[in-house]
């Protein structure tokens, strides 16, 4: 199913898409990916540790969108980021933009590297107690 799909995407946005894997899974090792809905979108890559969302990559019809529910829960990554990304539109725990320069790699990893410090037991612990 990933393949299909990213067979289904310009050059640009699978080398983009590819590279923020990579850069995910290589500098947070407690998170595995899953592909399918986030949202509303139907082809998302989602990195969940132990079963909780962590973050995503979603590419929709205006742009590439990041989210983070780490950074959704500690602001100071966010503002680390506007920083960083002049280009790109943030909201709540995600960043939108239009291409691979509006948010450069070793940006990403930077951040990926940060969050994955970060304790997220707590946030773990609370959806388990939900469920």
């Amino acid at each position: 199913m990933i393949e299909t799909y990213l067979s289904s995407l310009s050059e640009e946005e699978r080398q983009l898409i590819n590279t923020f894997r990579k850069i995910i899974s290589e500098n947070d090792p407690l998170v595995s990916e899953a592909f399918g809905k986030f949202m509303s979108s139907e082809n998302a890559f989602c990195y969940n540790e132990q079963g909780v969302f962590k973050y995503g990559i979603v590419l929709t019809k205006k742009h590439l969108s990041f989210h983070s529910l780490v950074m959704y829960m500690h602001p100071e990554l966010m503002t680390a980021l506007k920083a960083e990304l002049p280009r790109a539109k943030f909201q709540k725990g995600c960043v939108n933009f239009n291409q691979a320069n509006d948010f450069p790699a070793p940006v990403l990893a930077a951040h990926i590297q940060a969050s994955a410090k970060i304790d997220f037991s707590p946030v773990i612990e609370r959806y388990h107690k939900k469920k």
